[in-house]
């Protein structure tokens, strides 16, 4: 009877904690994979969850002459702190926080109803 007990009581603490985690967004999903690629130096990696629009103004070659910019201007990449997501409409946008040397910027990810990148920039921490 308390060894059912115990796996009742885990069982229950299980479930409780999965019921309590958030899904990701298809956006959050689609900001992560941009910035993981950056992180890698996969242009072409980071472009790969582009809308159309996004794909013919922002080509991976272009995003390779950009990207290291980061890195001169603000120092060696650090950690990246947990992404905010922001309805706006028929658009979503998750702000995320990066850390590069002494700097703190954020990234942000605008996404279309389709959960496709639709715009991304790079701009002061808020």
């Amino acid at each position: 009877m308390k060894k059912s007990l115990a796996v009742i009581v885990c069982l229950g603490i299980c479930l409780s904690a999965a019921a309590g985690a958030r899904a990701e967004s298809p956006c959050e999903t689609a900001s992560a994979h941009l910035l993981d690629a950056l992180d890698k130096g996969d242009y072409a990696g980071a472009t790969g969850d582009f809308n159309d629009t996004m794909k013919a103004k922002l080509l991976p070659e272009k995003l390779g002459q950009i990207w290291p910019a980061v890195t001169q201007q603000f120092g060696e990449r650090g950690a990246r702190d947990a992404a905010t997501v922001v309805p706006a409409g028929d658009l979503t946008v998750v702000l995320t926080p990066l850390h590069y040397g002494q700097s703190t910027i954020d990234s942000k990810v605008t996404c279309d109803a389709q959960g496709k990148v639709a715009g991304f920039f790079i701009q002061p921490h808020h």
